[in-house]
């Protein structure tokens, strides 16, 4: 009995919180934050810019693992710590993807179109360039 409820507290769980799911992930760190009485007592800020420079994370996570749930079972649940993983984002701040939108006309050719970068916004200009094929530039702001 006491085996089992040993097994049970020591158990894994844990929380994921993306920023960014698409942000190249870059180096991982980890810290103990500490809870009391079975997790419910206790409240732990984490400071993104102590692990990561830029202070842009991919991923942060908390939960506990074999070490956390051990220590937990032998102070018998009033010292019930928990992790905190921290991904750091790679290349410093996430950069927005460019983006190319065109619109189409009734047969299915590209009549205009725009390409944005962040808050950049830049016509594209086209050019047919034979059948079935066309050449796009960019265009001036208008």
């Amino acid at each position: 009995m006491a085996g089992a409820l040993l097994m049970g507290m020591s158990g894994c769980y844990k929380a994921t919180f993306y920023k960014n799911a698409s942000v190249v992930k870059g180096e991982e760190h980890e810290a103990w934050t500490d809870f009391y009485v079975f997790g419910t007592v206790g409240n732990e800020q984490v400071d993104v810019k102590k692990f990561c420079g830029s202070g842009e994370a991919a991923v942060v996570k908390t939960g506990g693992n074999v070490g956390t749930g051990l220590i937990g079972a032998l102070t018998i649940g009033i010292y019930t710590p928990r992790k905190v993983y921290v991904t750091c984002a790679a290349n410093g701040p996430t950069q927005s993807a460019r983006r190319l939108e065109l619109e189409l006309g009734e047969q299915g050719e590209p009549v205009s179109g725009l390409v944005t970068n962040g808050d950049e916004r830049t016509p594209v200009v086209i050019e047919s360039a034979g059948t079935r094929a066309w050449r796009m530039s960019r265009g001036t702001e208008s």
